[in-house]
């Protein structure tokens, strides 16, 4: 780009020194406007201010001026004159004659001769300026007719004419797209009716130029210029190649790849002052295309090689060769956050910014960043190379009529990312902006909240949109990006209020209120804390339990009874009032003595506090003196079945159940005690009848004994 660069401004720098610029003054007279001064019959002038002659402190000056006079049908003719003052100037014309004049008006005649004054005043200093008197003959004051203009090369333009007198002329041109006009040096002599020609050199190739040309007559004024007529430079043939990259953007279900070509397009001095188009081939195929974009996309199967090359009318430039690897596909990610800013009215200029792309190390490095714009009307693209340790570009020379789509893409030597792109204008920047602020997730300690993008509803430049979290004096801040819709702020206090605002730079254009939750772990940590402490005390409770209760069973202490405790208080027998209960009203008409063996001895022991002891004991004794060990008393019934008092009797040595009748204690030989008890009839003679053997289940009343306080709580407590 400096190569370049330098040879256009040493070839303007040229063209300067060679050409002075022209900026016209202009001062238009017409006919019916002139009034004649009082003090000087011969003097007309437009202002009667002009009519005073030039004071002491005025400044006299040679002005190279000419005149166009024009002469009207109607009667109301006009002259024009012209020449180069300062910028911040007021000018005004005073026409004189030799002789009197009767009727201004009527001086302005093509047979007329005059003397023409300029009257200068200076804005700044508010000094005065006269021109010295030009002489001025209306009808040599018509300007020339149009010259016609002939390309001769890239760089040179033929500009031909007629003189209508003779003398001399001088050319003026200018590129079509300027208002600037540049005098050729060199005047043209010229003879009446006669053709006359000048070459304009040094020009850029394939351009339009105007020219227009002005004669006069020997010291005569200059005529004014005539219409001015255009003609374009011939095309020169590229000299640059231009810079390639490829994107492989998609694959085909057969397997081929679809594959994005994209240039940056030549500048004037590379391109030879313009590009018809660009040739795009690729191999194996062979196929050719011709495209006037700077972009193309071609089909490729396992991958090959691609050339682009520029061409015009004189032919076509070097080629760049682009060797395509179909595995490159994804391989550098796109930038982020692209925004862009407008520099006006300060500068006619949009400032373009984004973030570096978040690529994987595998990624390859950048080499430099490419910036594309184009006219959204047209589709004219500009391309521009920033070093990757950039992060920020200056559009410059952007039309404030135009609104443009900039797009930003990473570029790694011929490889070349996915573009972000974004609407622009000088007026209002980014034609973007945020809105419809909206929380879509709240958490105890985080909030997520979206927003959306729209095209800019009225003219208002955003440097930047911001998402700002408040709360008391505390707040968070985020700015947003066109390539974003979302975003979540973190570290928050449960069950608190919060604002939150979208910002336009410092302008707050959403207010949306939200409360985060209440945290229930700050309930549930102590809750759980205690029923886990809890949980503890019951586990260790019941563990010792069970452990004492399998380890170190209970064992009774006699000692600590209620019946041990009266028997050893003295005092309770002597003055507790004994029931003896009355065992006659509760005796059967039979009475029963049981003698059972040694083996199925059964004690019982029945110890009340308010009744005297009682102890039944069943003795087991084989008795051969109660043959008849069964008898009926008190009832007068007889034995009804001999034959089972036969099979009784008849039974060996075990056990004799003998019905005694109030019989009192005694021993039995073999050292058994026989104790006389009163037992159910009923079901003691069933059993005895039924020739049971086991006496366990006989349920029996003992008779009461009248013993001694003192005998029996000696016996008892033995028996304990």
């Amino acid at each position: 780009m400096g190569r370049w660069f330098f040879k256009l401004y040493s070839s303007i720098c040229t063209v300067f020194s060679l050409h002075a610029f022209v900026l016209s003054y202009e001062v238009k007279v017409i006919q019916s406007e002139l009034k004649l001064c009082e003090e000087n019959r011969r003097m007309c002038v437009t202002e009667l201010t002009d009519c005073s002659p030039p004071s002491p402190s005025s400044v006299q000056k040679k002005l190279d001026m000419w005149c166009d006079y024009r002469q009207s049908a109607h009667g109301d003719s006009s002259l024009t004159c012209g020449w180069s003052p300062d910028s911040e100037s007021e000018a005004s014309l005073i026409v004189t004659r030799q002789n009197r004049v009767i009727s201004c008006p009527a001086v302005f005649n093509s047979a007329a001769t005059l003397n023409l004054t300029a009257r200068i005043r200076d804005a700044k200093t508010g000094g005065e300026v006269w021109s010295e008197p030009r002489t001025v003959i209306l009808r040599q004051a018509v300007r020339p007719p149009q010259p016609e203009v002939t390309p001769l090369s890239d760089d040179s333009l033929l500009v031909s004419w007629t003189s209508s007198s003779d003398g001399s002329c001088r050319l003026r041109y200018r590129l079509n797209s300027t208002d600037v006009w540049t005098r050729a040096p060199d005047s043209v002599p010229v003879h009446a009716n006669q053709k006359a020609s000048y070459i304009v050199r040094d020009l850029l190739p394939f351009r339009v130029y105007r020219a227009a040309v002005s004669c006069r007559r020997e010291l005569g004024v200059w005529t004014g210029w005539s219409s001015d007529a255009g003609g374009r430079t011939r095309d020169r043939a590229p000299s640059g190649p231009p810079d390639v990259c490829y994107r492989v953007e998609e694959t085909l279900p057969d397997g081929s790849r679809l594959v994005r070509l994209m240039w940056k397009p030549l500048d004037s001095h590379e391109a030879g002052g313009r590009v018809a188009g660009y040739t795009v081939s690729y191999s194996p195929g062979g196929l050719i295309h011709n495209v006037t974009e700077s972009t193309a996309v071609v089909t490729m199967k396992d991958g090959g090689t691609a050339t682009v090359a520029a061409f015009n009318t004189a032919g076509s430039g070097p080629a760049t060769h682009v060797r395509i690897d179909p595995g490159t596909d994804g391989v550098l990610p796109s930038v982020r956050h692209v925004w862009v800013s407008s520099l006006y009215p300060g500068e006619a200029a949009l400032r373009v910014q984004w973030r570096r792309p978040e690529a994987p190390t595998s990624a390859p490095p950048l080499s430099h960043y490419a910036v594309l714009w184009r006219a959204e009307s047209r589709g004219i693209r500009r391309w521009s190379a920033v070093r990757s340790s950039n992060t920020s570009a200056v559009i410059r020379d952007v039309d404030p009529d135009r609104s443009y789509l900039v797009s930003v893409l990473p570029v790694h030597n011929q490889q070349c990312g996915s573009a972000q792109s974004l609407p622009a204008s000088l007026q209002q920047g980014a034609l973007m902006e945020a809105g419809s602020l909206k929380v879509v997730s709240v958490r105890k300690t985080s909030v997520t909240v979206m927003w959306a993008w729209q095209n800019k509803s009225g003219p208002i430049r955003v440097k930047s949109y911001r998402v700002t979290l408040k709360k008391d004096q505390d707040s968070q801040t985020q700015t947003i990006w066109p390539d974003q819709n979302q975003l979540t702020f973190f570290n928050l206090t449960p069950n608190t209020q919060y604002s939150l605002c979208l910002l336009a730079d410092q302008l707050a254009t959403h207010i949306v209120q939200m409360n985060t939750p209440f945290d229930e772990k700050l309930l549930a940590t102590p809750v759980s804390l205690l029923l886990l402490l809890t949980s503890l005390l019951i586990v260790s409770i019941l563990s010792g339990t069970v452990y004492k209760s399998y380890c170190f069973p209970p064992i009774s202490d006699p000692r600590e009874s209620s019946a041990y405790r009266w028997l050893k208080d003295s005092n309770a027998l002597k003055h507790t009032e004994r029931n003896i209960l009355d065992i006659s009203r509760f005796q059967v008409t039979e009475s029963l003595i049981v003698v059972c063996p040694r083996s199925q001895l059964l004690l019982e022991e029945h110890l009340h506090q308010d009744a005297a002891l009682a102890v039944s004991r069943l003795v087991h004794k084989p008795d051969s003196r109660h043959p008849d060990w069964v008898q009926t008393a008190g009832d007068g019934r007889e034995d009804e079945d001999e034959d089972e008092d036969d099979r009784l009797h008849s039974r060996p040595q075990e056990e004799q159940v003998s019905l005694v009748s109030n019989h009192t204690s005694e021993f039995l030989h073999d050292g058994q005690y026989v104790h006389p008890m009163t037992c159910r009839s009923d079901s003691l003679i069933n059993d005895v009848r039924s020739g049971q053997r086991d006496c366990s289940d006989l349920v029996c009343e003992t008779e009461y004994k009248n013993i001694s306080e003192e005998q029996s709580r000696d016996e008892m407590i033995q028996t304990l």
